[in-house]
């Protein structure tokens, strides 16, 4: 029976009423739906509200819905939202203490199938989990190593690698297996061999058609690869490792296989929830449907419009066969719902994507429409530049004024491209323009400056081929190596080389000696000029020492390239005014690295420039980390990376023919890459372009067929391109810059805008808004502009710059000075600028020292935290000035057994953040064997005959601007006859709730007792932010287990005064 309605709900939460297509959503009855949410529809708060008005109306218990999502970060949003919203009904007396329900990744849970259930089909429960880095190291080995039969394979062994890791993860993701493959793949060989040739009008007989014979060659090529795949399955299964895709296929064939898997599951589960729906594989896809089909209460919720993972094993049809997948009990089809107001974009911006989206969109999603409260219409400005640096420079222009019209609060702001090669273009339009950048991802973060120089630094150290490497190092602007000493070095090398070859030796010389031999062994000093022999000595020595480093952790030899590169320095220098922005790349690489060695099987320098090369090489072989949006530099990063992100200014450039729509590569496509499986061989084979082999007679006719193949591929393509460009819009809060080019660097004939950006434009005139820039097609017969301006530079690069005359007059002045000669003025002013630098230089060093550094308070603190700051500040601002370990200390620990005991008693069982244990703001926890001590004595309590409504609580609230969390141990509900008895609750009205904190030390006294009180009217603040409810009806106070005591603390600090102590700080 439904007690409350999904406003009535919302209200009793003080919560926005929902939507009218929200409610539906939120009240639908407890059978499959399907929820198609448009961008920023409100989808997150749709799902919790559902669970609530679920729980509220007691048609479910909150460890009865299981919510999977894709990313670690979106499963924790919905985890948060869920508890607290739990927690404001529990408040209100609409729900007994319980559990919390259970969010997850997809790959998560499957994981925990196989880990649960695997025994059934003989997989190991624990295995070994092989991340990217990992799994890319392994397959390369297995192809170095490889001596079986490639005489179809051409490529390279890098290409070998990716392609035999793709290949092995679509047949996990379609559940098939390397002999299935080979089958179809000599069946259709020997098929095509058994056609006729066939005639061509005009061309006859006897020739097999090209297209034809490629088919064939690739289909060879992809046969030889099928032994890697083994070899590189039996190397996982011998060091019992899996990668993702292995887990997510076995969870599938283990729920299709052994049927009461997904029994257990559909008890323990009353209701499931499925987010990013379009973005499931068919492994997950079988997964779900055999533990949670035939009428078991499923929601899924997503937006074919953005299916963009295709690439990655995604099933964009998923979506749309979702309700006859999961069909309702009586075998209909599932109920489908939109929810098609959009809370992010304002108005321009929709009506740019409803006509991006229109050709996507079916009958289930109509168009976008803003919600009644968005505050403007937004805004939109395009533009079509002449050339590709002018659109740069426009786009730049565009951003700098928005950004500087922000002031000391500027925009969150993003550029968004379609492919990471055009990331540096852009990032240095916005850097000549003093706007900070941050460029996001692993592939684009290896095209910046100062990575780029680090790593050529890592590679020369350990591959003494590495000429171009050393090359960028001896031209840059440290070591500005001109071109006579270059001459005279590769002259050395060649020297080197003769020198190697006339020995009298069996050994051949099996390559010629590069510059890195000749660096280290420079020959005669006349060869080369004074300063650039003293250069190149300096450069030489330095190597040597990092080589000694070689063996070190990998993060300690890149941190010791940096420093001997000295480029931290050099970046500060350039970005003066935020060190932390000019570090951004720096400290990404340190964190990419850092993640390889903590992951790979071998994480040697060598192994690390082997994928690194990877992430630079293939635009989507290795995943990006999390994306955070921030306001502190504009972020450059893929549409790809971008989705499920949002800023107030978007840009998105290059929307023009053969870039955005991308040209079409047929990389996807089976006929034209060994590394992609079979369409024939997918689980959504209906939803692609397939061949119809069968019905063809000779070969000229399969030619056809493969044509057609490949047209219908371009639009297929297509519609994937329009997929990205559709999100790529949608990230927009506000602002929307779009813009094209006529001529690209190097091309021969004009792009000009492609039909995106025409629609683009179309769907902005009817609003009104004309372009900024509108460059006319160029004539027929007119060159490429950017031919005659080609870029120039000086050589080798002088990093004074214009500046060099000035300073070298300057050097030359003091040098030069007398200070016998000066006249009393003179030596006065002298003087004073000497005591004035004096001063200057005291100043630094005050700075510098331990106990003078002004100190801030970090983003988010503990409680604990909080209450050593209010305890002795000065010694809380030392460990924030220089964090050292704590002393192990029996009695100050984390978490005691008797802690343990009483969660057990209460029967909770959760995972915790190590400042959310139980006890994690206790300085004096009793030792672990008081426990059965500690026990008699709760026993005994009054807390020992009453039942908290909530325990062990996680909290986190923004105070000051500082986040502070924690947990509660238990809240209990105060009896209605019950005073408040000595209690902290201040203002009017008598307290209704009784926050206690357990203590297994002994009571403290004086001003120790008014220091830990912090730790109450946290809490105290903490209950009352999450229960909904005025302060003055929650109290707080510690029971003392030992001494059978319970003490409430009078005249609790409360948010004003616990505000004025977090921002106490920066302190001397």
């Amino acid at each position: 029976m439904v007690s409350y309605s999904a406003v009535e709900v919302a209200r009793m939460l003080e919560l926005p009423a929902p939507t009218a297509q929200q409610a539906a959503i939120i009240s639908a009855p407890l059978q499959p739906l399907l929820v198609v949410a448009g961008a920023g529809s409100g989808k997150t708060e749709t799902m919790a509200a559902r669970v609530i008005w679920l729980v509220a109306n007691g048609l479910v218990r909150p460890e009865e819905v299981l919510g999977l999502t894709f990313t670690r970060k979106a499963a924790g949003e919905l985890a948060g939202r869920l508890s607290r919203r739990l927690t404001q009904l529990a408040a209100r007396g609409l729900l007994e203490q319980t559990g919390d329900p259970v969010v997850s990744t997809y790959h998560a849970y499957a994981l925990r199938i196989v880990a649960e259930h695997g025994i059934r089909a003989g997989y190991e429960p624990q295995v070994q989990l092989l991340g990217e880095a990992a799994s890319w190291q392994l397959v390369d080995a297995v192809v170095r190593g490889y001596d079986g039969d490639m005489s179809s394979v051409s490529a390279a062994p890098s290409t070998v690698t990716t392609q035999v890791r793709d290949l092995a993860a679509q047949l996990a993701e379609q559940l098939r297996s390397p002999e299935e493959l080979a089958a179809f793949s000599s069946a259709l060989c020997a098929r095509i061999q058994r056609l006729p040739v066939g005639s061509r009008p005009g061309r006859g007989s006897g020739t097999v058609p090209k297209l034809v014979a490629d088919l064939l060659a690739r289909q060879r090529y992809q046969l030889q690869l099928l032994p890697l795949i083994s070899e590189y399955a039996a190397r996982k299964q011998k060091a019992e490792a899996a990668d993702y895709g292995d887990q997510v296929a076995r969870a599938a064939r283990l729920a299709r296989d052994h049927p009461d898997v997904g029994g257990g599951e559909r008890a323990r589960f009353r209701v499931v929830l499925l987010d990013e729906y379009q973005d499931t594989s068919y492994a997950q896809l079988q997964l779900l449907t055999a533990l949670f089909g035939a009428g078991h209460p499923v929601i899924a919720v997503g937006d074919s419009c953005q299916a963009i993972y295709s690439w990655r094993g995604a099933s964009p049809g998923n979506l749309t066969r979702f309700p006859t997948d999961f069909p309702r009990e009586d075998g209909a089809a599932a109920e489908v719902a939109p929810l098609s107001t959009s809370w992010r974009n304002p108005p321009a911006v929709l009506t740019v994507a409803n006509e991006l989206s229109r050709p996507l969109r079916t009958g289930q999603m109509p168009d976008l429409t803003p919600a009644p409260q968005h505050h403007g219409s937004g805004e939109v400005r395009y533009a079509l530049c002449d050339s590709v640096a002018d659109e740069a420079a426009w786009l730049a222009a565009q951003l700098a004024d928005i950004w500087r019209d922000g002031g000391e609060t500027p925009p969150t702001a993003a550029v968004l491209l379609r492919t990471r090669a055009q990331i540096s273009r852009y990032a240095d339009a916005l850097t000549a323009r003093g706007i900070p950048v941050e460029v996001v991802g692993v592939g684009g973060l290896l095209e910046t400056a100062e990575v780029c120089d680090v790593i050529a630094t890592l590679r020369v150290l350990v591959d003494p081929t590495a000429g171009s490497a050393l090359l960028r190092l001896l031209t840059g602007a440290r070591w500005r190596i001109g071109p006579r000493d270059l001459a005279a070095l590769a002259s050395r090398a060649h020297s080197l080389t003769v020198a190697d070859a006339s020995l009298e030796t069996h050994l051949a010389v099996d390559e010629p000696s590069s510059i890195v031999d000749a660096l280290e062994d420079l020959g005669s000093q006349t060869a080369y000029s004074s300063e650039g022999y003293l250069r190149l000595q300096m450069l030489r020595d330095e190597l040597r020492e990092l080589r000694k480093q070689l063996s070190a952790p990998l993060p300690e030899l890149i941190n010791a390239i940096e420093t001997a590169m000295g480029i931290g320095i050099e970046v500060a220098v350039r970005e003066p005014s935020s060190p932390t922005v000019a570090r951004v790349h720096l400290d990404q690489l340190a964190t990419v690295i850092s993640d390889f060695a903590n992951t790979a099987t071998l994480a040697t320098p060598s192994a690390l420039l082997a994928y690194l090369d990877a992430a630079a090489d293939h635009e989507r072989g290795l995943a990006p980390g999390s994306v955070a949006v921030h306001s502190g530099a504009v972020q450059l990063l893929t549409v790809h990376a971008a989705k499920g992100l949002e800023w107030d200014v978007v840009a998105v450039p290059e929307i023009a023919n053969s870039a955005f729509p991308s040209k079409e590569r047929s990389c996807g496509l089976w006929t034209k890459n060994a590394g992609v499986l079979p369409f024939e061989l997918r689980g959504d084979s209906t939803e692609l372009p397939s061949m119809q082999h069968a019905s063809v007679q000779d070969q000229v006719g399969l030619a056809a067929e493969l044509a057609d193949v490949e047209d219908r591929w371009k639009q297929h393509y297509l519609a994937e391109e329009r997929r990205l460009v559709y999100v790529a819009v949608t990230r927009a809060r506000r602002t929307l810059l779009c813009s094209a080019h006529w001529w690209a660097q190097g091309a021969k004939k004009p792009r000009g805008p492609s039909l995106f950006l025409n629609e683009i434009a179309e769907s902005a005139k009817r609003l009104g808004i004309e372009p900024d820039v509108w460059v006319q097609p160029p004539a027929p017969d007119a060159g490429n502009p950017l031919a005659a301006q080609s870029p120039t530079a000086a050589w080798p690069a002088d990093p004074l710059g214009p500046r060099r005359p000035d300073i070298e007059a300057g050097a030359a002045l003091v040098v030069a000075a007398d200070p016998a000669r000066l006249n009393a003025a003179e030596r006065s002013a002298g003087e004073d600028w000497f005591a004035r630098a004096q001063l200057l230089l005291a100043e630094r060093t005050r700075i510098a020292q331990p106990n003078g550094a002004p100190v801030l308070l970090p983003d988010s603190i503990s409680v604990s935290e909080l209450v050593g700051l209010n305890r002795d500040p000065a010694q809380f601002v030392a460990q924030l000035r220089r964090p050292m370990p704590r002393p192990p200390a029996p009695m100050a620990r984390r978490g005691t057994s008797f802690h343990a005991w009483l969660e057990r008693r209460f029967a909770v069982d959760r995972l915790l953040d190590i400042d959310e244990l139980p006890g994690a703001a206790d300085l004096d926890s009793g030792p672990d064997d008081d426990l059965p001590e500690l026990q008699r004595a709760f026993e005994a309590s009054e807390w020992a005959r009453r039942s908290p409504m909530r325990v062990e609580v996680p909290f986190s609230m923004t105070l000051g601007g500082v986040v502070l969390r924690g947990r509660m141990d238990a809240v209990f509900a105060t009896p209605a006859d019950a005073l408040s008895n000595g209690g902290n609750a201040t203002r009017s009205g008598s307290p209704r709730w009784d926050v206690i904190d357990w203590k297994t030390g002994a009571v403290p006294t004086g001003q120790a007792a008014r220091h830990v009180a912090v730790q109450l009217a946290v809490y105290r603040l903490a209950w009352a932010r999450l229960a909904g409810v005025a302060l003055a009806e929650v109290q707080a106070g510690f029971h003392y287990v030992r001494a059978n005591h319970t003490q409430r603390p009078v005249n609790l600090l409360d948010e004003a005064e616990l505000t004025r102590l977090i921002t106490s700080l920066p302190l001397e």
